[in-house]
Protein backbone atom coordinates (compact mmCIF):
# COMPACT_ATOMS: atom_id res chain seq x y z
CA UNK A 1 0.00 0.00 0.00
CA UNK A 2 2.84 2.16 1.23
CA UNK A 3 4.81 1.65 -2.46
CA UNK A 4 1.58 2.39 -4.31
CA UNK A 5 1.02 6.35 -2.52
CA UNK A 6 4.77 6.64 -3.66
CA UNK A 7 4.03 6.48 -6.71
CA UNK A 8 0.33 8.33 -6.90
CA UNK A 9 2.42 11.06 -5.28
CA UNK A 10 5.06 10.86 -8.35
CA UNK A 11 2.26 11.59 -10.80
CA UNK A 12 0.24 14.14 -8.96
CA UNK A 13 3.34 15.96 -8.24
CA UNK A 14 3.96 15.94 -12.08
CA UNK A 15 0.51 17.25 -12.62
CA UNK A 16 0.59 20.35 -10.28
CA UNK A 17 3.50 21.03 -11.76
CA UNK A 18 1.70 21.30 -15.08
CA UNK A 19 -1.63 22.75 -13.68
CA UNK A 20 -1.46 23.92 -10.21
CA UNK A 21 -2.68 22.81 -6.85
CA UNK A 22 -6.46 22.44 -7.60
CA UNK A 23 -8.26 18.87 -8.88
CA UNK A 24 -5.57 16.05 -9.11
CA UNK A 25 -6.46 12.31 -7.48
CA UNK A 26 -8.94 9.80 -8.42
CA UNK A 27 -12.36 9.60 -7.51
CA UNK A 28 -15.97 7.96 -7.78
CA UNK A 29 -18.01 10.38 -9.15
CA UNK A 30 -20.33 11.96 -6.13
CA UNK A 31 -24.12 10.30 -5.65
CA UNK A 32 -26.47 13.01 -4.66
CA UNK A 33 -27.52 12.17 -0.89
CA UNK A 34 -29.78 13.75 1.65
CA UNK A 35 -26.54 15.69 3.44
CA UNK A 36 -27.09 18.15 0.36
CA UNK A 37 -30.59 19.57 1.10
CA UNK A 38 -29.41 20.22 5.09
CA UNK A 39 -29.57 23.97 5.44
CA UNK A 40 -26.20 26.04 6.39
CA UNK A 41 -28.23 26.64 10.01
CA UNK A 42 -28.63 23.59 10.94
CA UNK A 43 -24.72 22.44 9.98
CA UNK A 44 -22.56 21.67 12.43
CA UNK A 45 -18.15 21.82 11.83
CA UNK A 46 -16.18 19.12 13.30
CA UNK A 47 -12.81 21.16 14.14
CA UNK A 48 -10.63 18.63 16.15
CA UNK A 49 -10.24 14.70 16.41
CA UNK A 50 -12.88 13.24 18.95
CA UNK A 51 -15.57 16.38 18.37
CA UNK A 52 -14.88 18.08 21.53
CA UNK A 53 -11.83 19.58 23.50
CA UNK A 54 -12.16 16.50 25.78
CA UNK A 55 -11.68 14.22 23.45
CA UNK A 56 -15.31 12.14 24.18
CA UNK A 57 -16.18 11.54 20.44
CA UNK A 58 -19.41 12.31 20.32
CA UNK A 59 -21.33 14.85 17.80
CA UNK A 60 -24.48 15.79 19.64
CA UNK A 61 -25.92 17.94 16.98
CA UNK A 62 -26.24 14.99 14.11
CA UNK A 63 -30.05 15.56 12.35
CA UNK A 64 -29.80 12.98 9.85
CA UNK A 65 -28.33 9.71 10.55
CA UNK A 66 -29.97 8.10 13.30
CA UNK A 67 -31.10 4.68 13.96
CA UNK A 68 -33.95 4.23 12.16
CA UNK A 69 -31.93 5.81 8.63
CA UNK A 70 -28.28 4.04 9.23
CA UNK A 71 -29.23 1.12 7.20
CA UNK A 72 -29.15 3.29 4.29
CA UNK A 73 -26.11 4.69 4.24
CA UNK A 74 -24.15 4.27 0.82
CA UNK A 75 -21.07 5.47 -0.35
CA UNK A 76 -21.38 8.30 -2.37
CA UNK A 77 -17.40 9.19 -3.35
CA UNK A 78 -14.23 7.85 -2.85
CA UNK A 79 -11.08 10.43 -3.74
CA UNK A 80 -7.58 8.97 -3.85
CA UNK A 81 -5.24 11.58 -2.05
CA UNK A 82 -1.70 11.94 -2.54
CA UNK A 83 -0.50 10.07 0.29
CA UNK A 84 -1.93 8.56 3.14
CA UNK A 85 -3.87 9.96 5.92
CA UNK A 86 -2.89 8.13 8.78
CA UNK A 87 -5.14 9.69 11.23
CA UNK A 88 -8.61 11.40 11.20
CA UNK A 89 -10.04 14.12 8.70
CA UNK A 90 -11.52 17.40 10.09
CA UNK A 91 -14.56 19.23 8.65
CA UNK A 92 -15.79 23.05 8.25
CA UNK A 93 -19.12 23.87 6.82
CA UNK A 94 -20.07 27.21 4.20
CA UNK A 95 -16.40 27.74 3.25
CA UNK A 96 -16.25 30.44 0.98
CA UNK A 97 -13.83 28.17 -1.45
CA UNK A 98 -12.39 28.59 -5.26
CA UNK A 99 -15.23 30.69 -5.82
CA UNK A 100 -18.67 29.23 -3.83
CA UNK A 101 -19.60 27.98 -0.54
CA UNK A 102 -18.95 24.36 0.14
CA UNK A 103 -18.59 22.19 3.53
CA UNK A 104 -14.48 21.46 3.09
CA UNK A 105 -12.61 18.83 4.48
CA UNK A 106 -9.05 18.49 5.63
CA UNK A 107 -6.32 16.00 6.60
CA UNK A 108 -2.89 16.19 7.75
CA UNK A 109 -1.04 13.55 5.14
CA UNK A 110 2.10 11.19 6.27
CA UNK A 111 4.21 13.59 4.02
CA UNK A 112 3.29 16.83 5.69
CA UNK A 113 1.22 17.73 3.54
CA UNK A 114 -2.35 19.14 4.21
CA UNK A 115 -5.09 18.69 1.96
CA UNK A 116 -8.69 19.93 1.21
CA UNK A 117 -11.27 18.66 -0.05
CA UNK A 118 -15.07 19.24 -1.27
CA UNK A 119 -16.68 17.22 1.40
CA UNK A 120 -19.29 16.89 -1.24
CA UNK A 121 -17.76 15.26 -4.65
CA UNK A 122 -13.95 14.44 -3.06
CA UNK A 123 -12.66 16.69 -5.42
CA UNK A 124 -9.15 18.36 -4.24
CA UNK A 125 -9.33 22.32 -3.64
CA UNK A 126 -5.64 22.47 -2.22
CA UNK A 127 -3.19 21.05 -1.42
CA UNK A 128 -0.04 22.60 0.72
CA UNK A 129 3.52 20.49 1.48
CA UNK A 130 6.04 21.15 4.33
CA UNK A 131 9.40 18.87 3.73
CA UNK A 132 11.14 17.13 6.74
CA UNK A 133 12.38 13.80 7.69
CA UNK A 134 9.84 10.53 7.54
CA UNK A 135 6.30 11.02 8.81
CA UNK A 136 3.67 12.44 10.83
CA UNK A 137 0.12 10.67 12.03
CA UNK A 138 -1.02 13.64 13.50
CA UNK A 139 -4.60 15.47 12.81
CA UNK A 140 -4.99 18.44 11.65
CA UNK A 141 -7.37 21.65 14.04
CA UNK A 142 -9.76 24.05 12.66
CA UNK A 143 -10.06 27.79 14.25
CA UNK A 144 -13.53 27.67 15.81
CA UNK A 145 -14.29 30.66 14.45
CA UNK A 146 -13.40 28.44 11.36
CA UNK A 147 -11.22 31.18 9.38
CA UNK A 148 -7.94 28.58 9.81
CA UNK A 149 -6.60 25.49 10.06
CA UNK A 150 -3.47 24.19 11.66
CA UNK A 151 -1.31 20.91 11.40
CA UNK A 152 1.80 19.43 11.48
CA UNK A 153 4.52 19.55 9.58
CA UNK A 154 7.65 17.13 9.06
CA UNK A 155 9.75 20.23 9.72
CA UNK A 156 8.60 19.90 13.27
CA UNK A 157 6.41 23.00 13.69
CA UNK A 158 2.79 23.70 13.39
CA UNK A 159 1.93 25.54 10.07
CA UNK A 160 -1.48 27.96 9.98
CA UNK A 161 -3.42 28.43 6.49
CA UNK A 162 -6.52 29.93 5.63
CA UNK A 163 -9.46 27.71 5.64
CA UNK A 164 -10.39 29.20 2.24
CA UNK A 165 -7.65 29.75 0.60
CA UNK A 166 -4.96 27.55 1.79
CA UNK A 167 -2.16 30.19 2.31
CA UNK A 168 -0.05 30.20 5.10
CA UNK A 169 0.16 32.64 7.60
CA UNK A 170 3.58 33.40 8.89
CA UNK A 171 5.32 35.43 11.55
CA UNK A 172 4.34 35.86 15.07
CA UNK A 173 6.15 32.69 16.08
CA UNK A 174 4.48 30.94 12.93
CA UNK A 175 4.67 28.16 11.99
CA UNK A 176 5.65 27.50 15.56
CA UNK A 177 8.46 24.95 16.64
CA UNK A 178 7.39 22.05 18.82
CA UNK A 179 10.36 20.15 18.52
CA UNK A 180 14.02 20.89 17.90
CA UNK A 181 14.83 17.05 16.46
CA UNK A 182 12.37 15.83 13.82
CA UNK A 183 14.89 13.51 12.89
CA UNK A 184 14.50 11.36 15.55
CA UNK A 185 10.85 13.35 17.39
CA UNK A 186 8.11 13.64 15.66
CA UNK A 187 4.04 14.75 16.05
CA UNK A 188 2.14 11.39 16.56
CA UNK A 189 -1.19 12.70 18.39
CA UNK A 190 -4.08 14.68 17.15
CA UNK A 191 -3.62 18.60 17.42
CA UNK A 192 -6.34 20.33 20.01
CA UNK A 193 -7.22 23.55 19.90
CA UNK A 194 -9.38 25.46 22.82
CA UNK A 195 -9.41 29.34 24.12
CA UNK A 196 -7.45 30.12 21.31
CA UNK A 197 -4.08 28.05 22.08
CA UNK A 198 -3.46 25.47 19.83
CA UNK A 199 -2.39 22.46 21.66
CA UNK A 200 0.39 19.79 20.66
CA UNK A 201 2.75 16.80 21.89
CA UNK A 202 5.27 14.83 20.65
CA UNK A 203 7.13 11.42 20.85
CA UNK A 204 9.36 9.24 18.90
CA UNK A 205 9.16 7.27 15.83
CA UNK A 206 8.54 3.40 15.26
CA UNK A 207 11.39 2.06 16.86
CA UNK A 208 11.80 4.17 20.00
CA UNK A 209 15.55 4.89 18.70
CA UNK A 210 16.45 8.11 20.67
CA UNK A 211 17.03 11.81 20.97
CA UNK A 212 13.41 12.01 21.99
CA UNK A 213 11.47 12.97 25.17
CA UNK A 214 7.86 13.36 25.32
CA UNK A 215 7.19 17.47 24.89
CA UNK A 216 3.49 18.95 25.43
CA UNK A 217 3.37 22.43 23.17
CA UNK A 218 0.47 25.45 23.72
CA UNK A 219 1.01 28.30 21.00
CA UNK A 220 -1.39 31.26 20.74
CA UNK A 221 -3.30 31.26 17.58
CA UNK A 222 -2.87 35.04 17.55
CA UNK A 223 0.79 35.86 18.51
CA UNK A 224 2.45 32.84 18.49
CA UNK A 225 3.57 32.65 22.03
CA UNK A 226 4.79 29.21 23.41
CA UNK A 227 4.94 27.45 26.73
CA UNK A 228 6.30 24.05 26.71
CA UNK A 229 6.35 20.89 29.19
CA UNK A 230 8.92 18.19 28.65
CA UNK A 231 7.83 14.67 30.79
CA UNK A 232 11.39 14.17 30.57
CA UNK A 233 13.35 17.48 32.33
CA UNK A 234 10.78 19.14 33.42
CA UNK A 235 12.93 21.79 35.22
CA UNK A 236 13.91 23.04 31.50
CA UNK A 237 11.04 24.97 30.59
CA UNK A 238 11.54 25.59 26.65
CA UNK A 239 12.20 22.61 23.78
CA UNK A 240 14.89 20.60 24.40
CA UNK A 241 17.61 20.03 22.00
CA UNK A 242 19.53 17.21 21.32
CA UNK A 243 22.34 16.36 24.16
CA UNK A 244 20.17 18.91 26.68
CA UNK A 245 18.56 16.13 28.72
CA UNK A 246 19.93 12.61 29.70
CA UNK A 247 16.42 11.05 30.43
CA UNK A 248 15.42 10.04 26.92
CA UNK A 249 11.72 8.33 25.44
CA UNK A 250 8.69 9.06 27.48
CA UNK A 251 6.44 10.03 24.78
CA UNK A 252 3.13 11.44 24.42
CA UNK A 253 1.65 9.43 21.62
CA UNK A 254 -2.01 8.26 22.21
CA UNK A 255 -4.38 9.34 19.79
CA UNK A 256 -5.64 11.83 21.70
CA UNK A 257 -2.47 14.05 22.61
CA UNK A 258 -3.49 16.99 24.72
CA UNK A 259 -7.03 16.32 26.26
CA UNK A 260 -9.05 19.64 27.78
CA UNK A 261 -11.00 19.41 31.45
CA UNK A 262 -14.46 21.21 30.14
CA UNK A 263 -14.38 21.74 33.98
CA UNK A 264 -11.51 23.91 34.62
CA UNK A 265 -9.37 23.98 31.66
CA UNK A 266 -6.92 22.03 32.80
CA UNK A 267 -4.76 19.90 30.57
CA UNK A 268 -4.12 16.36 30.65
CA UNK A 269 -1.98 14.11 28.99
CA UNK A 270 -0.04 10.66 29.20
CA UNK A 271 3.44 9.91 29.06
CA UNK A 272 5.51 6.80 28.28
CA UNK A 273 7.97 4.14 28.97
CA UNK A 274 10.93 5.95 30.47
CA UNK A 275 12.49 7.06 33.66
CA UNK A 276 10.52 7.78 36.66
CA UNK A 277 12.36 10.42 39.14
CA UNK A 278 10.71 13.20 39.65
CA UNK A 279 12.99 14.79 42.13
CA UNK A 280 14.67 15.41 38.87
CA UNK A 281 11.97 16.47 36.69
CA UNK A 282 11.49 12.99 34.76
CA UNK A 283 7.45 11.78 34.97
CA UNK A 284 7.73 8.72 32.17
CA UNK A 285 4.27 6.39 32.24
CA UNK A 286 2.32 8.81 34.05
CA UNK A 287 -0.85 10.60 33.78
CA UNK A 288 -0.05 14.36 33.95
CA UNK A 289 -2.33 17.29 35.13
CA UNK A 290 -1.48 20.73 33.77
CA UNK A 291 -2.40 24.69 33.86
CA UNK A 292 -3.85 25.79 30.67
CA UNK A 293 -1.78 27.71 28.94
CA UNK A 294 1.16 27.92 31.40
CA UNK A 295 1.97 24.20 31.24
CA UNK A 296 2.86 24.09 34.81
CA UNK A 297 2.49 20.25 36.46
CA UNK A 298 -0.39 21.07 38.92
CA UNK A 299 -0.67 16.32 39.69
CA UNK A 300 0.12 13.21 37.98
CA UNK A 301 -0.81 9.54 38.55
CA UNK A 302 2.13 6.94 38.19
CA UNK A 303 0.73 3.36 38.46
CA UNK A 304 2.93 1.29 41.12
CA UNK A 305 4.16 -1.49 38.19
CA UNK A 306 6.06 1.86 36.38
CA UNK A 307 9.28 0.00 36.47
CA UNK A 308 7.92 -3.25 34.94
CA UNK A 309 6.08 -1.12 32.24
CA UNK A 310 9.16 0.33 31.38
CA UNK A 311 11.02 -2.83 31.27
CA UNK A 312 8.25 -4.71 29.17
CA UNK A 313 7.33 -1.71 26.69
CA UNK A 314 3.96 -1.24 28.25
CA UNK A 315 3.10 2.15 27.47
CA UNK A 316 0.81 3.89 29.74
CA UNK A 317 0.47 6.42 26.75
CA UNK A 318 -0.62 4.50 24.04
CA UNK A 319 -3.99 6.08 25.01
CA UNK A 320 -4.72 9.71 26.27
CA UNK A 321 -7.00 10.20 29.35
CA UNK A 322 -10.92 10.28 28.95
CA UNK A 323 -12.60 12.75 30.86
CA UNK A 324 -15.90 12.13 32.20
CA UNK A 325 -18.40 14.84 33.13
CA UNK A 326 -19.05 15.30 36.14
CA UNK A 327 -20.95 12.53 38.49
CA UNK A 328 -23.63 13.85 41.07
CA UNK A 329 -23.60 11.62 44.39
CA UNK A 330 -19.93 10.71 43.80
CA UNK A 331 -17.43 11.09 46.54
CA UNK A 332 -15.49 11.92 43.55
CA UNK A 333 -17.35 13.94 41.02
CA UNK A 334 -14.72 14.27 38.72
CA UNK A 335 -12.84 11.23 37.10
CA UNK A 336 -10.98 9.95 34.57
CA UNK A 337 -10.29 6.55 33.35
CA UNK A 338 -7.14 5.70 31.45
CA UNK A 339 -6.10 2.77 29.96
CA UNK A 340 -2.65 1.17 28.64
CA UNK A 341 -0.66 -1.14 26.70
CA UNK A 342 -1.12 -3.67 29.36
CA UNK A 343 -4.46 -4.10 29.14
CA UNK A 344 -5.40 -2.40 32.27
CA UNK A 345 -8.52 0.87 32.51
CA UNK A 346 -7.57 2.78 35.30
CA UNK A 347 -10.09 5.14 37.20
CA UNK A 348 -8.33 7.94 38.69
CA UNK A 349 -9.96 11.23 40.85
CA UNK A 350 -9.28 14.56 38.53
CA UNK A 351 -9.23 16.17 42.35
CA UNK A 352 -6.23 14.11 43.68
CA UNK A 353 -5.26 12.09 41.10
CA UNK A 354 -2.51 9.96 43.42
CA UNK A 355 -4.10 10.58 46.45
CA UNK A 356 -0.97 12.33 47.49
CA UNK A 357 -2.48 15.98 47.05
CA UNK A 358 0.29 16.70 44.31
CA UNK A 359 2.24 15.37 41.91
CA UNK A 360 5.21 12.56 42.62
CA UNK A 361 3.47 10.10 43.88
CA UNK A 362 2.56 6.54 43.25
CA UNK A 363 -0.72 4.60 43.39
CA UNK A 364 -3.89 5.83 44.04
CA UNK A 365 -6.07 4.60 41.23
CA UNK A 366 -9.75 4.40 42.79
CA UNK A 367 -9.94 1.31 40.24
CA UNK A 368 -7.82 -0.99 38.34
CA UNK A 369 -9.42 -3.59 35.70
CA UNK A 370 -8.87 -5.70 33.10
CA UNK A 371 -9.96 -4.00 30.29
CA UNK A 372 -12.45 -6.88 28.42
CA UNK A 373 -11.31 -5.28 24.93
CA UNK A 374 -7.34 -6.25 25.98
CA UNK A 375 -4.65 -3.03 24.82
CA UNK A 376 -5.97 0.25 24.29
CA UNK A 377 -4.67 2.25 21.65
CA UNK A 378 -7.36 4.62 20.98
CA UNK A 379 -9.25 7.19 22.30
CA UNK A 380 -12.38 5.83 24.49
CA UNK A 381 -15.82 7.12 23.83
CA UNK A 382 -17.53 9.03 26.98
CA UNK A 383 -21.51 9.07 26.13
CA UNK A 384 -24.30 10.36 28.58
CA UNK A 385 -27.57 9.05 27.19
CA UNK A 386 -30.60 8.83 29.44
CA UNK A 387 -29.29 9.50 32.75
CA UNK A 388 -26.27 6.50 31.88
CA UNK A 389 -23.18 7.90 31.68
CA UNK A 390 -21.12 5.14 29.65
CA UNK A 391 -17.47 5.12 28.31
CA UNK A 392 -16.70 2.89 25.33
CA UNK A 393 -13.18 1.60 24.57
CA UNK A 394 -11.75 -0.55 21.57
CA UNK A 395 -8.82 -2.28 22.28
CA UNK A 396 -6.68 -5.09 20.48
CA UNK A 397 -8.89 -7.68 21.22
CA UNK A 398 -12.49 -5.98 21.06
CA UNK A 399 -14.82 -3.31 22.23
CA UNK A 400 -16.51 -3.03 25.12
CA UNK A 401 -18.89 -0.41 26.92
CA UNK A 402 -18.56 0.15 30.51
CA UNK A 403 -21.30 1.79 32.90
CA UNK A 404 -20.47 4.17 35.37
CA UNK A 405 -22.13 3.34 38.80
CA UNK A 406 -22.06 4.81 41.77
CA UNK A 407 -23.75 3.36 44.85
CA UNK A 408 -25.56 4.47 47.87
CA UNK A 409 -22.09 5.41 49.36
CA UNK A 410 -20.99 7.72 46.68
CA UNK A 411 -18.07 5.31 45.50
CA UNK A 412 -18.14 5.18 42.02
CA UNK A 413 -16.88 2.48 40.30
CA UNK A 414 -16.38 1.16 35.72
CA UNK A 415 -18.93 -2.13 35.58
CA UNK A 416 -18.94 -4.04 32.22
CA UNK A 417 -21.82 -3.69 29.89
CA UNK A 418 -20.94 -5.36 27.00
CA UNK A 419 -18.21 -6.97 24.92
CA UNK A 420 -17.99 -7.40 21.28
CA UNK A 421 -15.01 -8.41 19.16
CA UNK A 422 -14.76 -5.94 16.98
CA UNK A 423 -10.96 -4.95 16.20
CA UNK A 424 -11.53 -1.18 15.12
CA UNK A 425 -9.59 2.31 15.67
CA UNK A 426 -11.29 5.12 17.73
CA UNK A 427 -14.97 4.82 17.50
CA UNK A 428 -17.10 8.20 17.84
CA UNK A 429 -21.02 8.22 18.23
CA UNK A 430 -23.78 10.41 16.39
CA UNK A 431 -27.04 10.30 15.94
CA UNK A 432 -27.15 7.98 19.42
CA UNK A 433 -25.05 5.35 16.34
CA UNK A 434 -21.28 4.31 17.30
CA UNK A 435 -19.35 4.27 14.33
CA UNK A 436 -15.97 2.62 14.13
CA UNK A 437 -13.33 1.52 11.48
CA UNK A 438 -11.83 -1.67 11.11
CA UNK A 439 -9.87 -3.01 7.92
CA UNK A 440 -11.66 -3.21 4.93
CA UNK A 441 -14.78 -2.50 7.30
CA UNK A 442 -16.85 1.26 8.88
CA UNK A 443 -19.25 -0.25 10.92
CA UNK A 444 -22.13 1.18 12.27
CA UNK A 445 -23.34 -0.05 16.32
CA UNK A 446 -26.08 0.36 18.85
CA UNK A 447 -24.13 2.17 21.43
CA UNK A 448 -26.49 0.63 24.17
CA UNK A 449 -25.67 -2.99 23.19
CA UNK A 450 -23.02 -3.37 20.81
CA UNK A 451 -25.68 -4.87 18.11
CA UNK A 452 -24.62 -4.27 14.63
CA UNK A 453 -26.29 -2.06 12.18
CA UNK A 454 -25.00 -1.63 9.56
CA UNK A 455 -21.36 -2.47 7.38
CA UNK A 456 -19.23 -0.78 4.50
CA UNK A 457 -19.32 -4.27 3.31
CA UNK A 458 -23.19 -5.14 2.85
CA UNK A 459 -24.84 -5.52 -0.26
CA UNK A 460 -26.28 -1.74 -1.35
CA UNK A 461 -23.35 0.30 0.93
CA UNK A 462 -21.98 1.16 -2.63
CA UNK A 463 -18.53 -0.28 -2.02
CA UNK A 464 -15.96 -0.57 1.43
CA UNK A 465 -12.66 0.85 2.25
CA UNK A 466 -9.32 -0.13 2.52
CA UNK A 467 -7.27 -1.68 5.40
CA UNK A 468 -6.26 1.19 8.14
CA UNK A 469 -3.76 1.93 10.82
CA UNK A 470 -4.74 4.94 12.74
CA UNK A 471 -7.50 6.32 10.74
CA UNK A 472 -10.84 6.83 12.65
CA UNK A 473 -14.16 8.26 11.48
CA UNK A 474 -15.61 11.65 11.88
CA UNK A 475 -19.55 11.94 11.14
CA UNK A 476 -21.09 15.32 10.61
CA UNK A 477 -24.50 16.93 8.56
CA UNK A 478 -25.49 13.44 7.63
CA UNK A 479 -21.90 12.02 6.06
CA UNK A 480 -19.31 10.04 7.50
CA UNK A 481 -15.86 10.52 6.80
CA UNK A 482 -12.98 8.10 6.91
CA UNK A 483 -9.46 7.54 5.05
CA UNK A 484 -8.22 4.44 4.97
CA UNK A 485 -4.46 2.48 4.10
CA UNK A 486 -4.89 2.90 0.92
CA UNK A 487 -4.31 6.67 0.52
CA UNK A 488 -7.96 7.05 0.15
CA UNK A 489 -10.75 9.58 1.90
CA UNK A 490 -14.39 7.62 1.40
CA UNK A 491 -17.61 9.33 2.10
CA UNK A 492 -20.99 7.88 3.37
CA UNK A 493 -24.63 9.05 3.40
CA UNK A 494 -28.29 9.08 2.88
CA UNK A 495 -29.52 8.69 -0.95
CA UNK A 496 -32.25 11.48 -1.10
CA UNK A 497 -35.44 10.16 -2.02
CA UNK A 498 -35.25 6.66 -0.35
Amino acid sequence: MKGWSAVLLVLLLAAVACGGEQGGGTRTKAAPDLASTLPAAEKVDWVRFGFSPDRNGINPHEKLIDRKSVGRLRRIWRAKLPDVADSSPVLLHGVRASGKERDVLYATLENGSLVALDAASGRRLWLRRTSGPKITTSSPVADPARSLVFSYGLDGRIHRYRAASGKEIEGNGWPAPVTRMPETEKGSSALNVADGWVYATTSGYLGDAPPYQGHVVAVSERTGEEHVYNSLCANVRHLLSNGECDSQRSGIWGRGGAVVDPADGSLYATSGNGPYAPSRGDYADSVLRLSAPGLRLVDSYTPENYRKLEAQDLDLASASPAVLPRIPRSRTPYLLVQGGKDGKLRLLSRGNMSGGGGPGHVGGALQTIRSAGCATFTQPVVWRNGGRLRVIVAGTCGMASYRVATDAGGRTRLRLEWKKDYRTTTPVVAGGVLFAASDGDLLALDPTSGRLLWSSERKGAGGTIGDIHWESPIVANGRVYVSDESGAMSAYGLPRGK
